[in-house]
């Protein structure tokens, strides 16, 4: 069985598939990165409910909020459109991505559409994709 850090992992893998790049850069709706990298992400999790079941067995329900930062250049609003369409293009790949579906830990991935957003920020388009997911991990002693 697996744990939310094989999730993660494996979108990190697929986000870099997608041309977005990694950063150790903390940006959110009131900040943004440090670099100047474009189509920068970074990823956090948030714990939602934790049941546990015989069997040292634990489904876990987590959120993961995918942060991205946009360079805007010179078009705000063409840099807006783009991530709009590209909002369904990580929400595809991720939602059908073997590399996530085919884990131990059978995830099940949604997207929480009220908590997905973007804002405009001095030169960035800071968008945050928010999933679900819904794992089975095992809670047996080492």
């Amino acid at each position: 069985m697996g744990d939310i850090k094989s999730i993660v992992e494996a979108i990190e893998g697929r986000m870099a598939v997608l041309g977005y790049t990694a950063t150790n850069d903390v940006f959110d709706f009131e900040s943004v990165p440090d670099s100047i990298i474009d189509k920068a992400f970074r990823i956090e999790t948030r714990i939602l409910e934790n049941p546990y079941y015989s069997g040292n067995v634990a489904n876990p329900k987590e959120e993961i909020a995918i942060w991205i930062a946009y360079k805007t250049k010179r078009n705000p609003r063409a840099v807006w459109k783009t991530a709009l369409d590209e909002r369904e293009a990580v929400e595809k790949d991720l939602v059908n991505a073997e590399a996530i579906s085919s884990l131990s830990c059978d995830p099940l991935l949604e997207m929480d559409q009220e908590a997905s957003s973007q804002k405009l920020l001095e030169d960035y388009l800071i968008s945050k994709l928010v999933f679900s997911v819904d794992y089975i991990r095992s809670i047996a002693p080492s």
